[in-house]
């Protein structure tokens, strides 16, 4: 239909959804704001600045970046008026950095609905892991049990973004409070993001923690990057976010 729209979290993600029979435009968020500078004073500066590290940390060129990153976030912006909007997001800290910034986006485009899809996440199953759990007729059935975001929900996403982007710790934390149906998990990942700061020396520190068990003898990364998504699932961090700590140590 040429008025429904599905942001997703990825491409492995929209590899999933082309095996159900969900209609509509796929849109791929293809960034991990999760990591580096997210501060800027413009959009046009914003992708600069995230073209910038990518090309240093991950050593893609900026061409590649405007590319397949901006070209997809730019999809958002050119939404018609009308459009159904299905964010597809997990609830974990690098799923939600992201939808927090396409929430930002999506605020500047006037009458369209936005949705939340959450992923069904069977009983005694790891809530972390996320979509990538999910088969067929569990997608279509997250997309059916869709919630819908009002105005509030929206003013929340775009706060915690303008937060994050600031780094605003008490902002975040005081935002972590509100209630909403649209934000699952919200404070556990607030606290969670609370964590990575460098002063936190506790043992919840992720550059502590990963020294730990360097020390303890788990010394090969993959042994450490599958011990770090055993119990830190919440960051929904990558081989490459872990790796960077893990050669930190």
């Amino acid at each position: 239909m040429e008025n429904i729209f599905h942001i997703l979290n990825g491409d492995c993600l929209a590899g999933q959804l082309k095996e159900t029979s969900i209609d509509g435009k796929v849109i791929i968020c293809r960034e991990a704001l999760i990591s580096g500078d997210v501060k800027a004073s413009s959009l046009e500066g914003f992708w600069k600045l995230r073209a910038g590290f990518i090309a240093k940390e991950y050593h893609v060129d900026h061409e590649n970046y405007y590319e397949k990153v901006v070209s997809e976030f730019q999809k958002i912006s050119d939404l018609p008026g009308n459009a159904e909007v299905h964010l597809w997001f997990e609830d974990d800290l690098f799923c939600q950095t992201n939808m927090w910034f396409c929430l930002f986006l999506l605020s500047d485009l006037k009458n369209i609905r936005i949705y939340r899809v959450y992923p069904r996440i069977p009983i005694n199953k790891d809530h972390w892991k996320g979509f990538s759990l999910s088969n067929a007729k569990d997608l279509e059935e997250s997309l059916h049990s869709k919630v819908e975001l009002e105005e509030k929900d929206i003013q929340l996403g775009i706060h915690l973004w303008n937060a994050y982007q600031n780094q605003d710790m008490g902002r975040l934390i005081q935002l972590s409070e509100i209630q909403s149906g649209c934000f699952n998990k919200l404070k556990e990942v607030i606290e969670a993001y609370s964590n990575t700061f460098p002063e936190n020396q506790t043992v919840n520190n992720l550059q502590v923690y990963i020294k730990e068990l360097v020390d303890s003898g788990i010394t090969d990364f993959n042994s450490v990057f599958e011990k770090f998504q055993q119990d830190f699932g919440i960051y929904g961090y990558g081989d490459l976010q872990v790796k960077k700590m893990y050669d930190a140590v």
